[in-house]
């Protein structure tokens, strides 16, 4: 009879989780590349930032680069700390949807396992674990680690070059085509629809608006028919 593995030993040399740990390193490599533009577009925000050090640090308090880059918004246009701190956690609130569509793999993990995955959580590592059947938080850990270290370099690179960045005429298309890229093909998944057609919606009557106000309606939005969506399911 074949031993059952405890959660505890899922990423351990020569268990089925290591082998799953190393796909999800393999699977997000590539998606690396499409980030690239859009952590580069984030990076030259934080160098045109009044408080670049301070902006740069979001990289990592602000994990998610859709929400860095509302919350830069609106400190660009006058907005407070405070203000645009709200806007940073609405815009993420889509994550709520995501977490909800993870939580019946992730039950049985340790309690460490559940926080290093929340703080990880983001579009593109919960794309590519979202149809595991086996193993699944282990092949999410390997894309996630593997996006939480690359994506600050990137940043960082980006606001290095921030200028020539800038100047660039199609940057403005880089944040929706990245994050298309990532989603649209979960859209088969029912949560994940409600939450792109609310959104869009959104978006769409919204687009006079500033791009602040804009992402944060879009994105509460959304994550609220996600999250019903994924109820009803």
């Amino acid at each position: 009879m074949t031993e059952r593995l405890a959660p505890e030993a899922l990423g351990r040399a020569g268990s089925p989780g290591a082998g799953q740990l190393h796909a999800g390193i393999r699977a997000m490599a590539p998606i690396l590349l499409a980030y690239a533009p859009f952590a580069l577009v984030v990076g030259a925000s934080v160098a045109a930032s009044t408080e670049p050090w301070a902006a740069w640090a979001g990289t990592w308090l602000v994990y998610g680069g859709a929400a860095h880059l509302a919350l830069l918004d609106v400190l660009a246009h006058g907005g407070g700390w405070m203000a645009a701190a709200a806007v940073g956690l609405l815009v993420n609130a889509r994550l709520t949807a995501y977490a909800a569509a993870m939580a019946p793999a992730w039950r049985s993990e340790p309690m460490w396992r559940r926080i290093a995955a929340a703080v990880m959580l983001t579009d593109a590592p919960w794309a590519l674990a979202r149809d595991r059947a086996r193993n699944a938080p282990s092949y999410y850990f390997g894309a996630a680690i593997t996006l939480f270290v690359a994506w600050p370099a990137m940043v960082t690179a980006g606001a290095l070059i921030g200028s020539h960045i800038s100047a660039t005429p199609v940057t403005d298309l880089v944040t929706p085509l990245t994050l298309g890229a990532v989603v649209v093909p979960q859209l088969r998944q029912r949560p994940v629809a409600a939450a792109m057609a609310a959104g869009g919606v959104t978006a769409a009557v919204t687009w006079q608006a500033d791009t602040g106000t804009a992402l944060l309606l879009a994105g509460s939005v959304g994550a609220a028919c996600g999250v019903l969506a994924e109820r009803a399911r």
